[in-house]
């Protein structure tokens, strides 16, 4: 191995002579140093027997060893022993020696990550061989073995290390295997801009793993079979991406024309966070809703795992994907729909006080994040949470638009199962009151979609805020591998509302339309629009 080792009084320089399939005890007799004796007994699985992967643990610690006093002479006399004893017993050594890989991980870099060894924890105590005290069973409880032989990686992939998992090994050792998670597939190298509506292919869906302890959790399931059907139907694929915290991926990252991913910056995010939340809501909607943005702040940094470096764009401005509709126009240039609200929370994030001039420069720095012309983003008044849960891009230069008046007549009209006549009695008067409070915001939104030149479509609501049961403006769109249209959206508990929406989306131009069994989320401000992220 190339060391020589003090004996116990440093009167005697011993070399070592190690070989795999002899006996550590017989090795090591004529070092005479109870210190060393206690090294090799930590390393040793129990038999007695030189390991290779004994003895490289060995090597490491005896080079921290001889690094620990500067003298770097493969001789080691017990003042580096003894040192090399403290950082054991106190738990240093796992520092120096494990370094798993975590964070970031490209498939084409797979046969870097080598299996090797470290100390987990544990004490270092003289070694007696002699003694009957002495336990000599499972003596390399400590030892951890990182094992990254059977990970399969897509070399065109990029992939996310988060933690390890551990299994006892029948010596008492460990072996910890990494969970590793593959990052969303790139949106770059389309022939066409990327927008929410319905002029667009999607080839992949992704919906957070995250699990609620609730019923959420337990609806999760049925969501992602109902998706996977839906994509073997009309032509993409479904899987799940490495999200613990919360499953609003939408909210996380806004997927820009360009196929890249705008995220949040550290600095917007601070700002945006300690600025005054008071002054971002419209004061013209405050008796109608008083819901702020959502958790991108607190969930950006973990969604931003499941992104590939390449795409990753950071913003100066603080936009959420709700209140963000990526559109195209009619002739197929890139556009947007963003909820006023979303300059207020600019402002603060770019740390602006509320003036005409700073709104413009907060504008600006949108388009510039976004990467669109600043001539072809539409600002409209919010009257409740995210713009998602009542707006819909269709097929492009097209919006679809909530019609409460529509929605308040069906309900009137029809006979529905399961709504007793007092809950739909109730139901009809919020949405009288909505109609009512919301009807200046909402034309002054119509008039500025208009304005930009969109065909507006109007699609009865019966969602009395934003976090109705009933919710079919959020929705994802597209169009199948058979060049239908198709609109996934929410599921509501009345067949008949169901079946009476589908009309209106199919004479907007929806050849298919399917519904999720989402109800379980409505009632948390998000729909499966916002539980999904598509390429």
């Amino acid at each position: 191995m190339g060391f020589s080792i003090y004996n116990n009084d440093n009167s005697k320089i011993n070399k070592l002579d190690l070989k795999v399939g002899n006996s550590w005890a017989e090795s090591s007799q004529n070092i005479n140093n109870k210190i060393y004796d206690s090294l090799w007994n930590l390393v040793d699985n129990g038999d007695g027997k030189i390991q290779q992967n004994e003895m490289d643990m060995l090597n490491k610690l005896l080079e921290i060893t001889d690094n620990l006093c500067g003298k770097t002479d493969q001789i080691l006399d017990n003042e580096e022993l003894n040192k090399l004893k403290n950082v054991i017993n106190n738990g240093h050594i796992k520092d120096l020696l494990d370094t798993r890989t975590y964070g970031t991980v490209k498939g084409s870099e797979a046969g870097k990550l080598t299996n090797f060894s470290y100390l987990e924890r544990g004490k270092l105590y003289p070694y007696d061989p002699a003694s009957e005290n002495q336990d000599k069973t499972k003596t390399n409880q400590n030892l951890v073995n990182v094992d990254y032989s059977n990970l399969k990686l897509d070399k065109n992939s990029e992939y996310y290390i988060d933690t390890y998992t551990y299994t006892e090994n029948p010596d008492g050792s460990k072996t910890a295997i990494p969970v590793i998670t593959k990052k969303q597939d790139s949106g770059q190298g389309r022939n066409y801009n990327w927008s929410e509506g319905l002029d667009r292919t999607i080839s992949k869906i992704s919906i957070a793993s995250y699990y609620y302890e609730n019923d959420k959790g337990n609806q999760l399931p049925e969501i992602l079979n109902e998706l996977k059907a839906i994509g073997k139907e009309v032509g993409f694929e479904v899987e799940e991406i490495g999200m613990e915290s919360a499953p609003w991926v939408e909210d996380y990252g806004v997927r820009r024309a360009d196929g890249k991913v705008l995220l949040l910056s550290n600095e917007a995010a601070s700002n945006a966070k300690y600025g005054h939340i008071n002054n971002t809501i419209d004061p013209s909607r405050i008796e109608i809703s008083k819901s702020t943005q959502g958790k991108s702040i607190e969930n950006y940094k973990e969604f931003k795992n499941t992104v590939q470096e390449k795409d990753i764009v950071e913003s100066k401005s603080f936009l959420e994907g709700g209140n963000v509709l990526n559109t195209c126009l009619a002739d197929g240039t890139a556009g947007a729909v963003i909820g006023k609200e979303s300059i207020n929370y600019t402002l603060n994030a770019m740390k602006l006080k509320n003036t005409p001039e700073n709104v413009e420069k907060a504008k600006l720095q949108i388009a510039e994040d976004l990467g669109i012309k600043p001539e072809n983003i539409t600002f409209i008044p919010q009257f409740d949470f995210h713009i998602d849960m009542s707006y819909r891009p269709l097929h492009n230069g097209e919006i679809a638009i909530p019609d409460y008046e529509e929605g308040i007549r069906i309900l009137r009209e029809t006979q529905i199962s399961g709504m007793d006549e007092t809950a739909k009695s109730e139901l009809i008067n919020k949405l009288e009151e909505l109609n009512t409070k919301s009807a200046a915001i909402r034309a002054e939104a119509e008039k500025a979609l208009s304005d930009s030149g969109y065909k507006i479509v109007k699609i009865p609501c019966f969602s009395d805020s934003g976090k109705a049961k009933i919710n079919y403006m959020n929705g994802v769109g597209g169009t199948s591998k058979n060049g239908e249209s198709f609109y996934i959206t929410n599921k509501s508990d009345y067949p008949e509302l169901n079946e009476a929406v589908q009309k209106y989306f199919k004479n907007a131009g929806i050849d298919k339309i399917y519904f999720v069994s989402t109800q379980p989320f409505l009632d948390s401000y998000g729909g499966i629009d916002c539980m999904t992220q598509e390429v």
